[in-house]
Formats: structure tokens, sequence, C-alpha cells
């Protein structure tokens, strides 16, 4: 587990939350102070931050994507460790290139490509925001992460993964916490992430899961995971949620972006099978959170579609499962990879 400490320090505009933007609960964008201290690193809990100029001009190369800049403009953006929010806007992509499809694929393709919701993404998203715009719209913030090297702190998309902690009242609000606590996020747990990082997060979701509230209140085993409606589709600020609409059923947001993209590349006829065949063509890794905090490295190797039944429904929990996380080189400005702070 990791030993070091990255801490970014800059600005969370809270309108960049919907309804006023499009940022759901989970992924966020800090506005980087200038300066030479807004990235700093101590390998050690007694050792001293010093500033790092690490990231600075970096980009994230990972197979299968574009290289992707970590500062942009400015800006940084941050993917809140640990949790996943129910997506607010998910467009699932198509399974054949355009060259690939036929006629008839690229017109169903097209009358189907939206991006869908899940239940509770909008309250969930507008909570986060309500919470903090008072004391806002702009919060001097912290994003923290448990890292040993520079490229441990970024994931394939560029994102850099962490905790977000603001100030208000005089007291530090940890995002990434406040969200499972109040179960507008599922604990979802990464091999990047340290013992004391996931079992926080455990600590608190046990606690709200044994309240049901939130996402838990609509997340059952026998929800039917392969059962997308398509009629939750994006809604603009014009259209302000009601929680009491919110019906359910609320599925793992990352089993929600896989079978939204089977579902609709399935009518698009570009896929066959059902949603199990998919999952084990598509095989994410992951192990058992329980065997995973007592060794990490003997930790029984096992992938998504293992726990997904022939009913249609999963038997795991999202706190059961730590993922592991895609690999991903931070080059400098030379190409060469970055592994000095």
């Amino acid at each position: 587990m990791a030993q070091g400490l990255l801490e970014i320090t800059g600005t969370l505009d809270v309108a960049q939350f919907w309804p006023s933007g499009k940022s759901d609960a989970d992924t966020t964008k800090i506005v980087l102070a200038i300066g030479p201290n807004a990235f700093r690193f101590r390998p050690t809990a007694n050792a001293a931050f010093q500033s790092t100029q690490a990231f600075v001009g970096a980009k994230v190369r990972a197979p299968g994507q574009g290289p992707k800049d970590v500062i942009v403009k400015g800006k940084v953006t941050i993917r809140l460790q640990g949790i996943d929010a129910p997506e607010l806007h998910y467009r699932p992509p198509s399974a054949l290139k355009p060259a690939q499809r036929s006629p008839q694929q690229t017109k169903r393709y097209k009358e189907l490509n939206e991006e869908y919701r899940q239940p509770l993404a909008e309250t969930g998203t507008k909570a986060l925001r309500d919470h903090l715009f008072p004391h806002g719209p702009q919060l001097p913030c912290r994003m923290v992460t448990a890292v040993d090297e520079p490229g441990d702190v970024v994931d394939i998309y560029g994102r850099c993964v962490g905790d977000i902690l603001v100030t208000i009242h005089g007291q530090n609000l940890n995002l990434n916490h406040w969200l499972v606590e109040q179960g507008w996020a599922f604990p979802t747990f990464y091999s990047s992430m340290s013992k004391q990082e996931i079992t926080d997060l455990l600590q608190l979701s046990t606690l709200v899961r044994t309240r049901k509230d939130g996402v838990w209140k609509h997340w059952k085993k026998q929800n039917k995971v392969d059962a997308v409606n398509l009629k939750l589709i994006y809604r603009s600020k014009a259209a302000m949620p009601d929680p009491q609409e919110e019906k359910g059923p609320v599925i793992m947001p990352k089993l929600f972006r896989r079978a939204s993209t089977w579902k609709i590349n399935q009518m698009a006829k570009m896929v066959t099978g059902g949603f199990g065949r998919y999952l084990a063509a598509h095989p994410d890794d992951c192990y058992m959170t329980s065997q995973f905090l007592l060794s990490p490295h003997t930790a029984a190797h096992r992938q998504l579609h293992e726990f997904h039944k022939a009913e249609g429904t999963f038997s795991v929990r999202p706190d059961e499962l730590v993922f592991q996380e895609k690999d991903a080189t931070l080059v400098g400005q030379d190409g060469v990879p970055v592994t000095d702070w």
C-alpha cells in the first residue's frame, strides 16, 4: 500500500454541477491555483510536503486511448476516488466503427444515441450542489491521494484520482465521504487505493446501507441489472427532479454503463447474445474486497461477469469488489515516462 501523499490545491467552481452545469456527483474539475505549489508531495507521513512539477506538460498514455493532457487550460479533472454516483448522462459507444456498420445499423444506432441516466442521478448531484453553493460559488479546495509514484495519480482518461476536501465553517469536508455518507454514491474501490482509503468508505457505507438511504433504498440483489430503462435520458436544468418520484431500481453505475452499451448495440444489431455473454467478452478484472484488504498480492483474481446470474441479477454489492485499475503511463513533454517527483 502507498506510503506517500499527493496534494493538489485549487478552486472548486460549484456552478459546474447539474442543474446549472453538466458535472455529475463523482467527477469534478479543480481550477488550479496559479503558483509553484499547486502540486505538492510527501513520501511519508513524517516528511514535509515539497512542490513538484511532475505533472506540468505531462500526458497520460493508455492502450486504446489517445494521449490525454493532465492539465488543460489551468484545470485538472478529478475522479472522486472510491465512489461511483448514478449516471447523469451516459452515451453508449458503438460496438462497431462507422465503416464497419451497415446503413441499417447506423440508422438504428443514431436513433438510440441518447445520453441515458439512472434514478437518483439528478437528485444526488443537485443535493451536492445545494450543500456547497451557500459557501461558494468558488470554494478553495484540496485533492489528496495516497500514492508513491507520479503515474499512480492518474487514470487512463487523464483524470487525477483522489479525495476532494473543502473548508466549510472552519471544518474540512471530504466530498467523497459526504456523498457516500448521504447515500448519493456507491463505494466503488480500485486496486490503486490504500487500505485506509477503502476501510474509511466501508465504514461510512455500512451505516447508510443499514438506514437504506439514497441509492441503498433502491438497491436490491434481486434488481435486474440488464433491464435498462431507455426512457430515462439526460434533462437540462429546466427539468427539476422530484425526489418523491425516484422509484429506482438503482444498480451499480459500472454495470449500468455496460448494460446500456450492450442494450443499445444489441437493439442496433451490432452485438448478439445476452448481457452475461457481453460482460464475459469485455472483462473487468476485480477482487473480493475482504480478500484484497487481507492481502492484495494473494487475493484471488476474479472477473465481473462471474457475479452475473442467469436470471439477470448480480450476486454481490458494489462495496464487496475491488476493481483492478487499468494501466496508464504518465509521460513528460519529452515522451519519457515520469518516474521522479
